[in-house]
């Protein structure tokens, strides 16, 4: 068995489905060494962050650095320590931080194989400083393998001239099981009135304000649709007094459980993610597994894998107002055109299953450890 480790920031509900699978692997043994136990920068409730886990795991304590709008930097104790405890023959860690550093100079050191898990796309390496973009060059071309999580990310990394012979793209996970089965009993796209839902924290952004405001430019009366937005943040009440001032049919519901969320895909109509930065959007999965017409901006990391225009979704640039109008209309008025979208949505859920996903995740690793041959005892 090969001996792998990977070192995540934080539990997050969506990559347990990816874990648990990857550890039950017959050729791999996994641990998972997790940075930090939640991130409270992320505007999510303690409870959100998973605390028991299906596979070998440990959580380390960490000096974090929170930034605005951001992942927070994060700076975990022993985490070298933990590698030796373990003595993986490969190490698979998240993006390009410190712990990704620490990292490949344990793995030098002990002659280990160094895998980078992201999801960083173009956009998002325009908005980092030039040290940052720098130090991420340094680390793509130094790491033995590298997983990127969307086409758009390998796009990145292509573009920083990895070797794409040592590069896989294995789409973010979600509970797969949980959406199929709800889909089951899924409401039929073509009965009004039309629900959309948004399901997303409540932070700048994810672009909210603007479909609130596209969602009045539309003037859609009740009896043809509602705007459901499910999710916490700061700007809970900002968003709450905007559709009360517009007179709109706005639900605002407080985040709910993960294990809750199918059964809400299940009731909507369409589902709308409107933001202005999303490295991925792990929610857009979740549609497309629930068989929902989508409208997506463009600035979705996940759009080019999983929203695909005239197909299963209508997209629009995240500032274009009049654009998001434009979408809700069509998709409202439309129920043959949300049929056909629901159904091209199950389409392209069917072609990305999750074992593919665990399968191509567990090659770059098997891949990093043959390319670096000192790697294997």
């Amino acid at each position: 068995m090969l001996r792998c480790a990977i070192v995540p920031p934080v539990p997050v509900p969506y990559r347990e489905p990816l874990l648990a699978r990857l550890a039950a692997l017959p050729q791999l043994q996994v641990r998972v060494i997790y940075q930090a136990r939640l991130q409270r920068s992320w505007d999510q409730v303690p409870q959100w962050f998973p605390h028991r886990h299906d596979y070998d795991a440990a959580c380390l304590e960490s000096l974090v650095v929170p930034r605005a709008g951001r992942s927070p930097i994060t700076w975990p104790r022993r985490l070298e320590e933990a590698l030796s405890a373990f003595d993986p023959q490969v190490v698979v860690v998240s993006e390009f931080g410190p712990a990704t550093l620490r990292a490949l100079a344990w793995c030098r050191r002990r002659r280990r194989a160094l895998v980078i898990l992201t999801e960083v796309t173009t956009e998002v390496q325009e908005s980092l400083p030039p040290p940052q973009r720098a130090l991420q060059r340094f680390l793509a071309r130094a790491a033995d393998g590298l997983i990127a999580v969307s086409s758009a990310a390998a796009e990145r990394l292509l573009e920083l001239h990895v070797d794409p012979q040592r590069l896989s793209v294995s789409l973010q996970s979600v509970d797969e099981d949980a959406f199929d089965a709800a889909f089951q009993t899924r409401r039929p796209l073509h009965e009004n009135p039309v629900e959309i839902l948004a399901v997303a924290r409540l932070v700048p952004d994810k672009n909210l304000r603007s479909l609130i405001e596209g969602f009045a430019a539309a003037k859609l009366t009740p009896e043809e649709a509602s705007l459901t937005i499910v999710g916490s943040g700061p700007l809970e009440a900002q968003l709450a007094q905007l559709a009360c001032d517009l007179a709109l049919p706005v639900v605002l519901h407080p985040a709910l459980p993960p294990d809750q969320l199918p059964a809400l895909y299940a009731r909507a109509s369409a589902f709308a993610l409107p933001s202005s930065f999303e490295p991925f959007g792990v929610a857009l999965r979740e549609a497309v597994i629930s068989g929902l017409p989508l409208l997506c901006s463009t600035e979705v990391g996940a759009a080019k894998d999983l929203a695909l225009e005239h197909e299963n979704a209508l997209m629009f640039a995240p500032s274009d107002v009049d654009g998001i109008a434009r979408s809700l209309r069509l998709i409202v008025r439309d129920p043959q055109l949300r049929v056909k979208m629901g159904a091209a949505s199950r389409r392209i859920a069917l072609a990305h299953p999750l074992r593919d996903d665990v399968e191509k995740f567990a090659a770059r690793i098997s891949a990093a450890a043959e390319a670096a041959p000192l790697a294997r005892v």
